[in-house]
């Protein structure tokens, strides 16, 4: 029995630490989960100086997580997700251009399923700016869905090697279907 105590206690050990570091990974996943809902919010609002801060503050956590994730990396894929839709939707309203992975340093799929989110991100931001009235605008958002939806279009992998990603390609082409009809609709009306 000593040999069998030894072991036990050697992977509890094992054990305990490594749910201290999964605890780690939950509440940062947590914490970039939630500040990119209040970057993007902060976005849509038009408070640039406060998005960019907790964009700031953002990276810093993904730097964090990236350090601790190991074996994690499917609990941490929606925080990555979620980075990468904040970075993305932020660099479109303040650059005018989507940033490439190698800016965001994060995994390929995070990458691709954030910029999938943004598509939602900029049909909000259309129908504000057909609500305020500037057609010119809200046409330069949809130009921007166009673009992430035709560069990832040929993107056709099956569902265990980019899980999800058909289902927000989809959203996204009647996210631009939508879209277009607004702005068709306002055309009319004007």
């Amino acid at each position: 029995m000593g040999e069998l105590s030894r072991d036990v206690e050697e992977i509890a050990d094992y054990l305990e630490a490594k749910q201290k570091n999964f605890d780690a990974v939950m509440q940062i996943s947590r914490d970039i989960i939630r500040s990119a809902g209040q970057t993007i919010t902060l976005l849509h609002n038009d408070e640039r100086e406060e998005a960019e801060n907790k964009l700031g503050e953002m990276s810093a956590m993904v730097k964090k997580l990236q350090k601790i994730d190991g074996g994690f990396k499917y609990n941490t894929l929606q925080a990555y997700q979620e980075y990468v839709e904040a970075y993305i939707f932020h660099s479109i309203k303040t650059k005018r251009r989507i940033p490439p992975l190698s800016r965001l340093g994060v995994e390929h799929e995070a990458y691709l399923m954030g910029l999938m989110d943004v598509v939602g991100e900029l049909k909000r931001e259309i129908l504000e700016y057909l609500r305020a009235g500037d057609k010119r605008r809200a046409e330069w958002y949809f130009d921007m869905m166009e673009q992430i939806y035709d560069g990832t279009r040929k993107l056709r992998f099956a569902e265990a090697v980019l899980s999800g990603f058909r289902k927000k390609q989809d959203v996204a082409r009647i996210q631009i279907e939508n879209a277009g009809s607004e702005i068709l609709s306002f055309r009319r009306r004007r």
